[in-house]
């Protein structure tokens, strides 16, 4: 657990302000332009980008706005209300950059989240491969690795809740030191340390246990404080998180309590493939088009995270401190580690190169223990790797700095510039990805009619229904659709006994629907007093659009998927006009139609 070289001045530099300052400064460059555009653009994702923008707007409105808790809504899947107990809020970020909120509007605290999480996530780097390795030059390096790592970049575009693990290497270097020296003052630091983990992201909360069960097994068995000190103070870390926690997850508990189980989604075996860990990502400014075809060809699914390249860079650092250490503890320890985060990313069972050995791995027999279990997606497990691997850089660094200052003096310097250097280029995703906000000609529209339930058509329920979240902050009306973490089961059962609500919400039929007659059941069961017909959301256009985006990066935003045939929408413009009359706005890509 700890290095068995002696450790350095602990005023050595560079010193924790000095490393703040230069993650600040490298966030920014190298994820240019998102600070220049704060305001008024978003990362160019889909889908969860939309859920975790309306997560901010709907926290600022139940708080300060209507004086109540944010865990239940009256704005989606309407009409009635709703339970947001299981759905995926990231309330550190949320809270946290509410002035930011209240000052320059929503793009610019999801934005300012972000660029948080890029500068917080190496400084926690620094922090923790400091702790171990004794070297802050070396760590700066560690920090990097934190900071820049490809699945980072490719997950940014749309889980903000799960890029912001910032708390997690604090967390543990805080830990670490708990088992070492103990006290009150520790155990308090842990335990609000993993609380945030977990506000920034309930996955993350768990994401670290294996790591800091291994540390606490390993401690009760090397005996370096007495077994019961140690045992006491991370019972008492843990009660310091238990009751931090409890308030923001009463509202999960209460409704488990009651029996609901709605939260258990299906399994989804969503690992990396390790012949990737290999490959350097696909969108690299330099040589990122030479390996665009190995990803096309066996890519595994096109949602993100199965980018997990952990760079040729870091893998040789660790092997160079392997092997110029003579494998001392520590890195025997953060290899093991490491190890078994990446054995967990590859899910149930061993697959590469689109062949399925059929070997079974660990993470099959996870998807069985209770809490575990919800951890569904496999790949997510390369978060604690790439921790592991960035401390196992920083040791590889340090070593090499070491044999560079025997040999010269002044030299230790350079090799750390070097190989801080090597990193970010192996790394490098520049330009950052970013998208515009939409702002379709429909929705200024709709200020000047009156309020009411509002349907989008097509919309949906599940992911399909992601950008009419981002809508519905602006026109701020119920709708009857939504995208949550977890779909209470109300609501499918409304989806259910509605036809043609099934039809629009999920694209293709599971029996066939008349058109007309579902419209005219949808309207007399539901208060809905506007319809939203997006023209733009033709299977077939969206089919156009694919092709002329295809090896692009927007190519894996556009999905056809998400649109209903043309002339399901054909029919049901042609129903709205004989019931309602004609819509009260048309243009190439939308018509309104309202109930008078």
């Amino acid at each position: 657990m700890k290095d068995s070289d002696p450790p350095t001045s602990p005023e050595s530099r560079p010193g924790p302000g000095v490393a703040l300052g230069f993650y600040v400064l490298a966030a920014i460059l190298l994820t240019w332009p998102l600070a220049g555009h704060l305001t008024d653009r978003l990362p160019a994702g889909d889908n969860d980008l939309w859920q975790n923008y309306w997560n901010f707007d709907w926290w600022r409105t139940a708080l300060l706005e209507r004086g109540r808790l944010p865990y239940s809504t009256d704005v989606l899947y309407q009409p009635g209300p709703v339970s947001l107990a299981f759905h995926t809020h990231s309330e550190a970020n949320v809270l946290l950059t509410m002035p930011v909120q209240l000052a320059l509007g929503v793009p610019a605290a999801l934005n300012t989240a972000l660029l948080l999480s890029f500068i917080l996530c190496g400084w926690g780097g620094y922090f923790l491969a400091r702790d171990v390795v004794h070297d802050s030059g070396a760590a700066l390096v560690a920090g990097l690795v934190l900071m820049l790592y490809p699945q980072r970049i490719e997950q940014s575009l749309e889980h903000l809740n799960l890029v912001s693990f910032q708390a997690m290497p604090f967390f543990l270097c805080i830990f670490l030191r708990l088992l070492r020296r103990g006290g009150a003052r520790h155990s308090i630091a842990a335990g609000l340390l993993y609380a945030t983990n977990a506000l920034y992201s309930w996955h993350n909360g768990l994401l670290v246990l294996p790591f800091a069960v291994v540390f606490f097994v390993q401690a009760l068995w090397r005996g370096e404080q007495p077994r019961l000190r140690m045992t006491l103070d991370a019972v008492f870390a843990g009660l310091v998180a238990f009751a931090v926690l409890l308030p923001f997850a009463w509202p999960m508990i209460r409704e488990i309590l009651a029996g609901e189980t709605y939260f258990l989604k299906p399994p989804v075996n969503r690992a990396i493939d390790p012949l990737f860990l290999l490959v350097p990502s696909e969108v690299h400014p330099f040589w990122g088009g030479l390996f665009s075809g190995l990803y096309a060809s066996f890519r595994g699914y096109a949602s993100a995270g199965f980018t997990c390249y952990a760079g040729l860079v870091a893998l040789a650092l660790w092997l160079a401190g392997g092997y110029l250490s003579r494998m001392r503890p520590s890195w025997r320890l953060w290899s093991a580690l490491l190890a078994l985060a990446v054995v967990l990313a590859m899910g149930d069972t061993f697959s590469t190169g689109g062949w399925d050995t059929g070997l079974w791995l660990p993470f099959s027999g996870l998807r069985s223990v209770p809490i575990l279990s919800t951890i569904r997606i496999p790949n997510r497990f390369m978060v604690p790797a790439m921790i592991a691997l960035s401390v196992l850089v920083a040791i590889g660094t340090r070593e090499l700095a070491r044999l560079a200052e025997a040999r010269r003096s002044g030299a230790a310097p350079w090799v750390v510039c070097a190989t801080g250097i090597l990193i970010a280029i192996d790394f490098l995703a520049v330009p950052f990805p970013l998208r515009e906000l939409p702002r379709p000609k429909w929705l200024e529209a709709l200020r000047l009619e009156p309020e009411g339930l509002l349907l989008d058509v097509p919309g949906g329920f599940r992911a399909r229904g992601a950008e009419d979240l981002y809508f519905q902050t602006i026109h701020r009306r119920p709708i009857v659709g939504g995208y949550t973490s977890c779909v209470p089961p109300g609501v499918e059962n409304r989806i259910a006994s509605l036809p043609f609500l099934g039809l629009v919400f999920e694209g293709r039929p599971k029996a066939p629907v008349d058109v007309a007659a579902g419209v005219a059941q949808v309207l007399e069961s539901l208060p809905i007093r506007v319809v939203v017909v997006h023209l733009d959301r033709k299977r077939e256009r969206l089919e156009q659009r694919a092709r002329a985006v295809a090896g692009t990066r927007r190519a894996r935003v556009v999905n056809p998927e998400r649109g209903t045939k043309a002339e399901v929408i054909d029919a049901t413009r042609e129903t709205l006009r004989r019931l309602w009359g004609e819509p009260v706005f048309a243009d190439a890509d939308a018509e309104v139609f309202v109930r008078r």
